[in-house]
């Protein structure tokens, strides 16, 4: 079996499509009184179609057993985000805070964010809610960290957004830069974050589309 592991899936299809073809080709033209035409010809036709079959059907069922694994790891990580929108701005008006936050209210998670990315670019944030997000990135910084890989194992874009995510909390945990300008590059990044979940479909609700 170990040429068959050198051909990928795709070079394998293409090249029992070819040999399908051929021999389609020479079942309707060649000799049917003869030995490889009336006997071989079919069975070998047979086994390429079959073979063809399971191919597109094993592609399909590992196409969608890798997209439900990815919006898996997806919501994983969106929980975080939505523990950090909605425990750290309480105080603010209802209209200003984030909704739920799923994947598939896209385009409300983005007008949302950008009302309150607005907000605090305009009026900073309070005291009570500068000690909230200190707190909150002390404690979740390791775990956000150790989440890295998960957020691997999705797209580049998510993995680039979570990386930032990542060490704009640290600034905050650590206070190597004032919250309110850390917190705007947190939420720009989970603006991002989100973005790519939905131009991928990688959300709770997409399993199907």
């Amino acid at each position: 079996m170990g040429w068959f592991t050198k051909i990928d899936q795709k070079k394998f299809s293409i090249l029992l499509v070819i040999l399908l073809f051929i021999f389609l080709m020479i079942g309707f033209f060649g000799d049917s009184n003869g030995y490889f035409v009336g006997n071989l010809t079919p069975e070998i036709t047979g086994v390429c179609f079959e073979l063809l079959v399971i191919l597109w059907v094993f592609d399909k069922w590992q196409e969608i057993s890798k997209k439900k694994k990815l919006i898996s790891l997806e919501r994983r990580l969106r929980e975080y985000l939505i523990f950090f929108l909605t425990h750290n701005f309480k105080t603010l008006p209802s209209e200003l805070r984030v909704g739920k936050f799923f994947g598939k209210d896209h385009n409300q998670n983005k007008k949302q964010l950008d009302t309150l990315l607005k907000y605090i670019s305009q009026n900073g944030l309070s005291e009570k809610e500068v000690m909230s997000i200190q707190e909150h990135c002390i404690r979740e910084s390791s775990t956000l960290d150790n989440l890295l890989p998960v957020a691997s194992e999705l797209t580049n874009e998510h993995f680039k957004a979570w990386c930032r995510i990542v060490y704009f909390v640290n600034c905050i945990a650590k206070t190597n830069e004032p919250v309110s300008k850390s917190t705007i590059d947190i939420i720009q990044n989970i603006k991002r974050f989100d973005t790519a979940s939905f131009r991928r479909k990688l959300y709770v609700g997409a399993e199907n589309t």
